[in-house]
């Protein structure tokens, strides 16, 4: 599955790749709205790279916030990268764990296949 793809079927609004040797966000705003755009400001606007990361040392991973139907999980695939993932979702109970967990293995499987294209690209 490739990232577009992970995007698309997961009906993510907002898509953060953080880049923390740059000390950069990237962000795709997808044609879907939210509910609530406030978790977004506070962890990705008004925010740092090094304070999102510095955040998460030592914590489980990936993190959840919420805010009504609103959801931001953060994944940190390697020590460069943390992917933020902002969509609207009504799961509850031991459903949400779950899908959170599956999330992040897509992703990271997304991630996997940017990376074997990257490097075929190299070859060429």
């Amino acid at each position: 599955m490739e990232i577009d793809e992970f995007i698309e079927e997961n009906r993510i609004g907002i898509f953060v790749e953080a880049d923390l040797e740059r000390k950069v966000f990237y962000i795709r705003k997808m044609d879907r709205e939210l509910e609530s755009y406030d978790l977004f400001q506070q962890l990705i606007l008004y925010n740092s790279t090094e304070n999102l990361d510095g955040y998460l040392s030592g914590k489980l991973l990936p993190q959840t916030w919420g805010q009504g139907n609103t959801v931001c999980i953060l994944c940190k695939p390697n020590e460069g990268q943390i992917f933020a993932l902002f969509l609207d979702t009504d799961l509850a109970g031991s459903e949400f764990p779950q899908y959170v967990k599956q999330l992040d293995m897509q992703l990271k499987e997304a991630l996997q296949e940017r990376q074997r294209k990257d490097q075929l690209l190299k070859v060429k």
